[in-house]
């Protein structure tokens, strides 16, 4: 297994114990709170870039970001940062669970930060018509600590989608 602290199977009390029951925490609550719900099981992979969330760091060293909607995200503070494509979206739901949203893993830079995490739509038709990139991508300002959780977060959606 690469990256840092990877432990396997992971142990109470390791790092990437905490870390997974960070990642599970997090998206636990998402999910009560109805942020990842959907009317249809599809609805997830269309439409405009959406729900943009930091997760954290995870146990393989990697900024890990979850979103819906057809397309991909980048960080505008860092925009030559290149998303690894090593894995496909099961890989990544069976690491991360599958929460109904696309995971996109960057590699970490250096924390405490304040990132913009944008969207980029991939204009599409589907189900729900055709989509066009819209005039302003959904966003989110987020606060990363000194070990790579999240502080805080702000989302700043495209409302016409919803």
């Amino acid at each position: 297994s690469s990256g840092i602290n990877a432990e396997w199977p992971l142990r109470p009390g390791t790092l990437s114990f905490a870390i997974m029951k960070n990642f599970s925490f997090v998206l636990t609550i998402l999910l009560l709170l109805g942020v990842l719900e959907n009317a249809s099981a599809l609805d997830w992979m269309n439409g405009p870039i959406r729900d943009i969330y930091y997760l954290g760091v995870s146990s393989d060293n990697r900024m890990v970001i979850a979103y819906r909607g057809m397309g991909s995200v980048y960080i505008k503070e860092r925009r030559g940062l290149r998303e690894y494509r090593d894995s496909n979206w099961m890989r990544k739901n069976a690491k991360y669970g599958n929460y109904q949203c696309h995971y996109a893993e960057f590699p970490v830079i250096s924390f405490p930060m304040t990132i913009s995490i944008v969207g980029n739509t991939l204009p599409h038709s589907g189900r729900s018509g055709t989509v066009r990139k819209p005039a302003v991508e959904t966003w989110t300002r987020a606060r990363i600590a000194a070990n790579g959780t999240p502080i805080s977060q702000n989302m700043y959606s495209n409302k016409n989608w919803y």
